[in-house]
């Protein structure tokens, strides 16, 4: 609580110190969270937007870096390298990666199944701006996994003269990379292409991540109101799984101790977009994207089978967009289709003789129609409505080698709807509110749907419900001056049929994904940044998040890893035109242990981390110094009871440092 308060106290004397100054323009920011750009004022939801320049003057050495400064984001990363960090918003815990939709450039980058987003594909010197969507308006638009928000990554086009960028990073754990841009644009063509390399020993043992990556975005404009576009990319890495810790590994060996010091994986992941865009009379644009991905993974155990998985990915998703005024009022309509194909196959061999014990196929086909209208009313006041019907076919294959279990052959196609209804007011420049109220959902991924009866036999758990939310949100952005600027939100989601992990059901000790009855995720999001004098920004934030159960088994019981106080405070100092000083300190409040829906069980304690950053420039030329943690606070980003009901721990990295150069010609 002292904690709390002082963050208060702390957003608080900045607040009143920036409010006898009036010198920062903080300027208009487009952002595209209805799938066309958007100036961010006139925007019926809680929109948050990172920009390139942000990025550049807070020094982040990486994406999840960037996140974990968001208002009302939880990041937890297992390993501590990106390879498997989660991103959560409004309070699902676990299921929190299943929850939130994420984007590169309009292509989704969720998977099929439980296996998440590796944020570490995605350099952070490629990104232009990230916009954080959050509740559950985005899911007329986007659908499934939109449950709780999108994070939609815009990476850079290149323009004008070709330019070459080298960096390079050194740090803390062996860590090391190397990467190489060219970006340029020639009359009608763009393009921007890098190759990149990167190693880390891991803050633990076998902690390590070894990655390979290239990437290209290349456009055309054949004339004005036609124009393509390709995109590439592949991603090839190898990273160890050290394993969670219990408390007498940690007391005898320390928090970089690996119980699992040979479990690794192998992962192959490339795609391809191709895409065009036409003016169709004088006021419409017709958008077709056509994408391919391909994902092979391979882990290997010494506990576990080994298992081999391979995910195919077809997306075909034209869209129509119209500007024309209605009754003399501007209005703006966007339709489309979204189409996907998506091809799971896993299979499973001994670790010791090497034999196919069992293998998965799942072929999965999604369609989903959608519009939304945004309807100026006034000038200042915008209604926006859409609406969203998506159908989703499984079928599913299993055959088990060994025990002789019945083949599972099985086809089941659940649809969901959604919407959303929101109205912003423009009450002055650059400043606005708005309610919403909208309906979001997720399918089960498809290995959800798994699990092993009492005799050791796969079953599919065909019962399984889609997860609904009803959401409601209402939120001011305030320019209180050209120095100070301040965001504040409240939200509401009412959900149905929650998915999660039991624990308790699965036999053998492996779980069985289950449907909560209902839950409640509630809260509110708050936000400052205001610019002190010539010399001196200071920034801040405070998320309140309280997610329960709402009768049912659990009653008024707490969801696992959702804590209900976050907060963080920061100072940017320009200490000469060129060096530039950064100093963030971040607070994460106490929660009950993941698998702890009981709340049976003491909660875990919170923990304060505080980072630093100094970079210098001088012309094309940057040098960036980075130090994290810098009290080397002992905390775990991520902690639960295993089928024992030990608690067990993943230790996040002590106190590390960085160091980063790069140069442009």
């Amino acid at each position: 609580m002292k904690k709390l308060l002082n963050l208060v106290l702390s957003l608080s004397v900045l607040l009143v110190c920036a409010a006898q100054a009036d010198t920062l323009d903080l300027g208009q920011i487009v952002v595209t969270p209805y799938r066309y750009g958007e100036a961010m004022e006139r925007a019926a939801s809680d929109v948050t937007v990172v920009t390139a320049s942000d990025i550049k003057r807070s020094n982040a050495g990486n994406v999840i870096d960037v996140l974990r400064a968001v208002p009302g984001l939880m990041v937890r990363d297992y390993y501590g390298n990106g390879t498997r960090a989660t991103v959560d918003m409004a309070g699902f815990g676990e299921q929190a990666p299943l929850n939130v939709l994420v984007l590169v450039d309009g292509r989704r980058v969720n998977e099929i199944d439980l296996s998440g987003v590796d944020w570490s594909q995605i350099p952070l010197d490629r990104v232009e701006r990230i916009e954080v969507i959050q509740g559950g308006s985005g899911a007329a638009l986007y659908g499934d996994n939109a449950s709780s928000g999108v994070v939609n990554i815009i990476t850079k086009t290149g323009a004008g003269k070709p330019q070459v960028n080298l960096e390079t990073q050194y740090g803390s754990y062996d860590t090391n990379s190397q990467k190489i841009h060219l970006n340029g644009g020639v009359d009608k063509l763009s393009y921007w292409l890098s190759e990149g390399r990167e190693f880390s020993n891991g803050y633990r043992n076998n902690g390590f991540n070894k990655a390979n990556d290239f990437s290209s975005k290349i456009g055309y404009d054949f004339t004005e109101a036609l124009s393509m576009h390709f995109d590439s990319g592949f991603h090839s890495s190898t990273f160890g799984m050290p394993g969670a810790l219990f408390q007498s590994n940690i007391d005898a060996n320390g928090p970089r101790y690996a119980r699992f010091s040979f479990d690794h994986a192998n992962e192959k992941d490339y795609y391809f977009v191709w895409g065009t865009k036409a003016r169709v009379l004088d006021s419409g644009d017709f958008d077709i994207d056509l994408s391919y991905r391909k994902k092979d993974s391979d882990t290997y155990s010494t506990t576990l089978d080994t298992r081999i998985n391979h995910i195919e990915t077809v997306g075909v998703t034209p869209k129509y967009t119209i500007k024309e005024s209605v009754l003399g009022h501007d209005n703006k309509l966007v339709t489309g289709f979204d189409f996907y194909r998506v091809l799971y196959v896993s299979d499973n061999y001994d670790r010791i003789n090497k034999s196919l014990t069992s293998y998965t196929n799942i072929n999965k086909i999604s369609m989903a129609g959608y519009l939304q209208d945004e309807f100026s009313i006034f000038k200042e006041l915008v209604f926006v409505n859409g609406y969203r019907y998506e159908k989703a076919r499984y079928a599913f294959n299993y055959h088990d080698y060994v025990w002789g279990n019945p083949d599972q052959d099985t086809k089941i196609a659940p649809d969901m709807q959604a919407f959303n209804s929101g109205l912003v007011y423009n009450y002055k420049e650059d400043s606005s509110l708005f309610v919403n109220v909208s309906k979001s959902f997720r399918f089960p991924a498809a290995d959800e749907f798994g699990y092993f009866d009492d005799m050791g036999a796969a079953q599919l758990n065909t019962g399984l419900k889609p997860q609904s939310a009803i959401n409601y949100e209402t939120g001011v952005r305030h320019k209180f001056s050209e120095r100070l600027k301040a965001d504040l939100s409240l939200f509401r989601m009412n959900v149905n049929d929650e998915l999660y992990a039991d624990y308790t059901a699965g036999a053998g000790g492996f779980p069985q994904n289950e449907n909560y009855d209902k839950t409640v995720h509630q809260g509110l999001r708050s936000s400052l940044e205001a610019k002190l004098n010539d010399w001196v920004t200071s920034f801040g934030s405070y998320t309140y998040t309280d997610a329960y159960f709402d009768g049912g088994e659990h009653g008024k019981n707490e969801i696992p890893m959702a804590p209900r106080h976050k907060g963080s405070v920061g100072l940017r100092l320009l200490l000469t035109r060129n060096t530039t000083l950064n100093i963030t300190d971040t607070y994460v409040g106490n929660s009950y242990a993941l698998n702890d829906q009981a709340n049976a069980h003491s909660r875990v304690n919170g923990y304060m981390v505080a980072d630093a950053n100094l970079s210098w420039r001088h012309k094309d030329f940057k040098v960036t110094g980075s130090i994290n943690n810098i009290f080397d606070k002992q905390y775990s980003e991520v902690v639960g009871f295993d089928r024992t009901r030990d608690r067990f721990y993943y230790p996040s990295p002590g106190r590390n440092y960085a160091l980063k150069m790069s140069c442009s010609f």
